[in-house]
């Protein structure tokens, strides 16, 4: 089967495409990661590393579409013998000159310093994030994928203590929760090696998380990085909704840099779609306060109905001259520099019983 994606146009084993967290097959190819894909594309381009690595090849498409649509050498590891066949007759096909290397990872990584490292394995990068922080170059980028929602996200917590040294609440806002858990443990391998790290862009997708850091060499940036993860009580950072326990460790920074995010919007390379740019261009929103308002939380603790988002915002902006966000962690929340008091007074007014 052929796919095209971007510029380019990719062959794919018939049984090879899934959607979700996937499974380990021959050419793997992930209809769902394409916004991935836009995303990590633009930031290229954006930051014109000299190399970039795609740690985990499958049909090759990451690395295929960075040279093709960025013009970056790009150097693709493949541990299947199988895959790695598949992502040398869509090289050729496509016309790239680009590296293939079948070997793990770790091993490719491991002997060579690159600008930009991209990690998309099948479930938790924990095993991997140590050497690429070793092995990345000072003032390069990492990118990383992680599909292990349900250590993140708490909803199995014996699994999110032994993965992340952490315990978080398996809640409405957990997608923010769990890309914070995520955060703070990168954060807190960074600094162990003495490593300073910026978040790009950092967003939430159907079945997984995507973060894309700048690493630094710095003992004292790294400390200050350390003073941005902490415990988090929501009782205390949102309002009475919220039990007091507190959680994490977890990343209270930003999560997205809004220079990067527009010099990417703005030089964005032929064949990112403009739907995977809007969404680009909204992450820095997310931003404004830590937590958004979730008004499904507001609803129940009230015993009144939600009113539509839209007039909410409105509202929000007419009483406190301060725009208000829809947040992409949630369909019914919100993301506003406000404080909980003047939210519930907002929702109040508007909510009905």
């Amino acid at each position: 089967m052929i796919i095209r994606e971007g510029l380019s146009q990719i062959l794919i084993p018939d049984d090879s495409i899934s959607s979700g967290p996937g499974t380990k097959r021959v050419g793997f190819y992930n209809p769902d990661q394409v916004l991935n894909r836009d995303i990590t594309i633009a930031l290229v381009n954006a930051v014109k590393p000299r190399n970039y690595l795609d740690g985990f090849g499958g049909t090759g498409i990451r690395g295929i579409r960075v040279t093709k649509e960025t013009g970056t050498h790009s150097v693709v590891a493949e541990i299947n013998r199988k895959s790695v066949e598949v992502i040398d007759k869509n090289i050729r096909s496509n016309e790239v000159d680009i590296d293939i290397r079948n070997e793990p990872f770790e091993s490719v990584v491991s002997r060579s310093l690159f600008d930009f490292i991209d990690i998309d394995p099948y479930g938790s990068i924990v095993p991997f994030l140590d050497v690429a922080l070793t092995h990345v170059r000072n003032g390069g980028y990492i990118g990383l994928t992680a599909t292990d929602l349900s250590a993140l996200t708490g909803s199995a917590p014996k699994k999110t203590l032994r993965r992340y040294s952490s315990k978080v609440q398996n809640d409405r806002l957990r997608h923010e929760t769990g890309l914070r858990l995520l955060l703070s443990y990168v954060v807190r391998r960074a600094a162990a090696m003495d490593r300073h790290i910026v978040p790009l862009v950092s967003f939430w997708r159907s079945h997984y998380y995507r973060t894309v850091i700048k690493v630094s060499h710095g003992a004292g940036h790294a400390d200050e990085d350390l003073l941005k993860v902490r415990m988090v009580d929501k009782n205390a950072e949102i309002g009475p909704l919220y039990g007091q326990i507190e959680e994490g460790p977890l990343w209270t920074g930003p999560l997205a840099s809004s220079e990067i995010v527009n010099r990417a919007v703005l030089k964005s390379p032929e064949g990112v779609q403009n739907k995977s740019l809007e969404f680009l261009k909204s992450l820095p929103n997310e931003d404004v306060r830590l937590y958004f308002f979730e008004t499904a939380d507001y609803a129940s603790f009230s015993g009144k109905s939600i009113p539509r988002l839209e007039t909410l915002a409105n509202s929000i902006e007419m009483n406190f001259n301060m725009p208000a966000y829809r947040t992409h962690f949630s369909p019914t929340g919100l993301k506003a520099g406000i404080t909980h008091s003047q939210f519930n007074m907002i929702f109040q007014e508007l909510a009905v019983k």
